[in-house]
């Protein structure tokens, strides 16, 4: 038996029975059209064109059984200076314990037109280098030579695993269109695989047939079966901001090993099922292993805590305390733990499944039943739940069951307070591992994010000049990113408010960076030059503060606007009338609040100054793609308000 399960992520495909086009040309055999081409007539606005993306999978038989060998041939099209970052190739492999992928038969050129006729460049196989990504992943880097607007690159390149569980996937789509992309994948008879077809309907091309040639594995006698797939004309992904990954929404395949048929006619199921899966995790040394291991350690360190007398809430806190207090994070993101309980308990270091692992073992010792949460973080994309693909997940968190209630934590943190998730854990839905059922818990930021801003703005004597006094109060998610970003560069959290020309009078002052339970507050004072048209003055109210254009600009969004967690922004500014000058009377109240967002905006003159205050919130953490328009609508309206100068004329 050999075969692929298919499913489809839109609905079944209906395939072409139509020969597939040749727009592999045979390597290095770059014609002068493709040199001479300055933009793409399907999207002109193009950075680069992947002309051809071919790849071809198929068994080595070794003497200890199959190796996968995974071939990918490629040529791109650089039209613009920021296409050029298209020439910088990485090549992702698999390692595990003592065994690891192997990338090998690397060759890239890169063509350009020059006086005396086309110049070709050889990649030098020495100027690759190897980045660490987590403890099962690495990733091979190198960049092409001579790459220029109106270059051609080409690369090809092999992996060889001795994972068979790792059949390698396929991406069609990506952010620059794509004139043809084919994967050929030959089975053995001796492994079924199931795969997604993501993002679209049908394939261009699509062809299953047997091998030609026989092969013989000890007393079996088999023929490949071979499936290749094509796709044409791929438009380029047009993403914008407010989005998980481009993995959820791109034309993509992905592979799982699902049955193991042996020679002797035993079969082996592998993770069919959420309930297998958590199975099989919970008999690995890497999670459940380890977190019965680290558990009898759990149990004398939370003695020495001191929680009799507690509630369980309280018992909670202290322990999570504990966890993020003394045990630092080494940034890796994963879902298996990357030491022994001994070597992590020494070294107080670990990846993110070391530390949250720990955590569940520290509750569960404390009286406090708790279970490992698997989930995805937002840049890998979100889970489908209809298909148990082990490889959707990528991390792990904490549920803590207290009183009825549930509460997700993670302990990476040291600034996250309890109960609420770092924003890249905040991804649709998470997978309790609990060996008596299956359950899903939503991965949500149920407090949202708050800011509160203050501003007092005064003019010089002449009139040219103001200088603006800042006072903010931030809660939420939001507060533990500033929070983060101010610990690790304090000058990078103001460069995130000061606009052009801007020249700073007081320098950031920042209050409760530590004292996490409460707001998040910093205030700073700048100088800058006055607008002026004629006789009057323009003053921006926010200035810095309130984004100055919309940042949804498609014409339509076939995906959601994921903004993560809700969002309230209060502002209000005092500005001090100049001497000599009056308020031009303009339109001072606007209000809108539906399902959506709510806003409003007020101007009121007051003795000497005036006050404006606007309040704009973001109703819902994510809005779907059919509520698109309405909202770009409103986040035009709001960008209009708030930008809004307030104008004196000369008396």
């Amino acid at each position: 038996m050999k075969k692929l399960i298919m499913f489809l992520t839109c609905c079944m495909a209906t395939f072409a029975g139509m020969q597939a086009q040749n727009y592999a040309e045979e390597f290095g055999k770059v014609k002068v059209t493709e040199l001479s081409m300055t933009s793409y007539p399907l999207d002109k606005s193009a950075e680069a064109l992947v002309l051809y993306d071919v790849g071809n999978t198929f068994f080595s038989q070794e003497d200890d059984g199959f190796r996968i060998v995974f071939e990918r041939n490629t040529r791109i099209k650089i039209f613009t200076k920021a296409g050029m970052d298209y020439a910088q190739i990485e090549i992702p492999f698999y390692v595990e314990n003592l065994k690891m992928e192997r990338v090998y038969d690397i060759e890239a050129y890169t063509y350009n037109i020059e006086s005396n006729g086309m110049q070709t460049t050889k990649f030098d196989a020495k100027n690759v280098y190897e980045e660490k990504v987590n403890e099962h992943w690495m990733v091979l880097k190198f960049a092409l030579p001579e790459v220029k607007e109106g270059s051609v690159i080409e690369y090809r390149y092999k992996v060889i695993s001795p994972f068979i569980f790792n059949l390698q996937d396929w991406v069609f789509q990506r952010r620059i269109p794509t004139v043809y992309s084919e994967y050929t994948v030959m089975l053995v008879p001796f492994y079924d695989y199931r795969y997604i077809f993501q993002g679209g309907t049908k394939f261009d091309y699509f062809n299953n047939r047997e091998g030609s040639l026989t092969n013989q594995y000890g007393a079996t006698t088999y023929h490949d079966n071979i499936y290749t797939f094509g796709m044409k004309n791929i438009p380029a992904f047009k993403d914008e901001e407010y989005i998980t990954s481009i993995n959820d929404y791109i034309m993509k395949m992905d592979f799982q090993l699902s049955v193991i048929h042996y020679p002797n006619g035993a079969d082996e199921d592998i993770v069919t099922t959420w309930p297998l899966l958590i199975q099989n995790l919970l008999k690995q040394s890497e999670f459940g292993i380890f977190l019965r291991s680290i558990s009898k350690n759990a149990e004398e360190l939370t003695v020495s805590l001191a929680l009799d007398g507690k509630d369980g809430n309280e018992k909670a806190g202290a322990v999570f305390d504990y966890v993020k207090s003394n045990f630092n994070w080494t940034g890796t993101q994963s879902k298996y733990a990357s030491k022994s309980p001994r070597d992590f308990l020494k070294s107080k270091t670990g990846n993110s499944a070391d530390i949250n692992l720990f955590l569940c073992a520290m509750l569960n010792s404390a009286g406090i039943k708790a279970y490992p949460v698997l989930l995805s973080t937002r840049d890998h994309g979100k889970i489908n739940n209809e298909h148990p693909f082990q490889q959707f997940m990528n991390y792990v968190i904490v549920l803590a069951r207290l009183n009825d209630q549930d509460i997700l934590l993670d302990a990476t943190e040291p600034l996250s307070p309890f109960g609420m998730l770092p924003s890249r854990c905040i991804n649709e839905k998470g997978l309790i591992v609990d060996k008596t059922k299956t359950e899903w818990i939503p991965l949500e930021d149920k407090m949202g994010s708050e800011s509160i801003d203050s501003l007092h703005i005064s003019f010089n004597e002449s009139a040219d000049s103001v200088m603006v006094a800042f006072k903010h109060h931030v809660m939420g998610n939001k507060a533990l990113e500033y929070r983060r970003e101010y610990l690790q560069d304090p000058e990078s959290l103001l460069k995130n408010f000061l606009s052009d020309g801007m020249e700073v009078l007081k320098p950031l002052e920042v209050e409760n960076v530590n004292a996490i339970d409460k707001p998040l507050k910093y205030s700073y004072s700048v100088v800058s030059d006055v607008e002026s048209v004629g006789n009057k003055l323009l003053v921006h109210p926010f200035p810095g503060i309130v984004p100055d254009e919309n940042p949804l600009k498609l014409a339509y969004r076939s995906y959601p606007v994921d903004m993560v967690y809700r969002n309230k922004n209060v502002l209000v500014t005092t500005i001090e009338i100049p001497e000599g000058y009056s308020f031009v009377a303009q339109d001072k109240k606007t209000s809108v609040d539906n399902e959506l967002v709510s806003f409003q905006y007020n101007i009121e003159e007051s003795t000497g100054k005036m006050i404006i205050r606007g309040t704009y919130e973001f109703k819902k953490p994510v809005y779907q793609n059919q509520e698109y328009f309405d909202l770009k609508s409103h986040w035009a309206k709001i960008v209009e308000a708030f930008n809004e100068r307030i104008v004196f004329a000369k008396k």
